[in-house]
């Protein structure tokens, strides 16, 4: 949906109707994934796809069908042996496609959201006679636009709290079915440090669709020179940064000056966040010199075991490419849930060159 939006505001603008079609559930190999759109102006203009061809003729006149003023549908398709060549998947995969006309109000609001960064879900009822189409958009507070039952609009802030990234159909009741799809900002990766390591760190996280901002004292080290890729290039204090950055669950900070006097205050206010990832670089030996130093700062040891330090997935990398890509994968394995191999979990020796600092260019 949101690659599609510049294009359904320009519909709109022009004055015409739309109709669009989702994708709300996949079974076995498809063409497309869940959350797919295809949409359809009165004019009849196309964009986007649900199948990459093989089924878009049907939906096509479907949508034409409710633009003209037939009900929301929900269609299944099947992909057949005959179709096997012409969408190159192997046969028995299905698909369940939604299609209903587009509310500009509720499609407003959505870009409003988005731009803003603002985590929310759309809701749709998808089977049941009554209030078929019925859409709506939550955020984590309430309902914002649009009438949906009290139990969807709790499924869809539990999927914004879970920062679910794929949409599903709940049974709210028998014979009722609801599509919930979260649309949410980009995770934040907040890297403090603009030392060499921060550079393919920085390009890393963009291909892997991170919002990244660059936080050091340093002219030097923090200037868009160094990162033209950064959303933000921040020449502060790193601990007087936190005072004015938005640093919640879904931010992952990345300490990389390995200078006390940066890392220590920075450290001590981003344990003071919600941030779902604190990683300080540096050996065990300054690591452990460093956790004793935080006592000033009224750190408590128990604070200090959210700190992934060493920091990084143990990759047995030096430069900083391989640096950056240990770094980048710690963050995904956190962000997934998963445990990686961590360079904190081990005890055996980790390259000079990946967790030492690097001479000022």
């Amino acid at each position: 949906m949101i690659d599609l939006l510049p294009q359904i505001q320009d519909w709109f603008n022009a004055g015409e109707k739309i109709a669009v079609a989702t994708v709300i559930r996949v079974a076995g190999s498809a063409p497309r994934p869940v959350g797919a759109r295809m949409i359809v102006s009165s004019s009849g203009r196309m964009a986007g796809s649900v199948s990459g061809g093989c089924v878009e003729t049907t939906v096509y006149g479907e949508m034409m069908d409710v633009l003209e003023g037939g009900l929301p549908r929900k269609l299944h398709f099947g992909i057949t042996d005959d179709m096997i060549w012409d969408v190159g998947l192997a046969c028995g995969g299905t698909i369940d496609v939604f299609v209903q006309t587009l509310d500009p109000e509720m499609v407003q609001t959505l870009t409003e959201q988005v731009e803003e960064g603002n985590g929310v879900a759309l809701t749709i009822r998808v089977s049941g006679e009554a209030s078929l189409g019925e859409t709506a958009l939550v955020t984590r507070g309430g309902t914002l636009l649009g009438a949906v039952d009290p139990r969807a609009a709790g499924l869809a802030q539990q999927m914004i709290a879970d920062r679910a990234e794929t949409g599903t159909i709940h049974d709210i009741e028998p014979g009722i079915e609801v599509f919930v799809e979260p649309f949410l900002p980009p995770p934040a990766l907040l890297i403090v440090g603009g030392v060499h390591v921060a550079i393919p760190l920085t390009r890393f996280a963009k291909e892997l669709g991170f919002s990244v901002t660059i936080v050091d004292p340093r002219a030097k080290f923090a200037n868009r020179d160094r990162f033209p890729k950064a959303d933000k290039v921040l020449l502060e204090w790193p601990d007087e940064a936190f005072q004015h950055l938005e640093v919640d669950d879904s931010t992952y900070v990345v300490l990389l000056t390995h200078d006390p006097k940066i890392d220590e205050p920075t450290l001590a206010s981003a344990l003071q966040t919600e941030a779902a990832y604190i990683g300080a670089i540096g050996s065990r030996g300054t690591h452990a010199a460093r956790f004793e130093r935080m006592k000033k700062w009224g750190v408590t040891p128990e604070q200090l075991q959210r700190v992934y330090a060493p920091i990084g997935l143990d990759l047995g990398g030096r430069s900083p490419e391989e640096t950056a890509l240990s770094i980048i994968g710690e963050v995904v394995a956190v962000k997934n849930k998963r445990s990686g191999a961590s360079l904190r979990a081990g005890s055996g020796p980790i390259g000079q060159q990946v967790q030492e600092p690097e001479a000022v260019p």
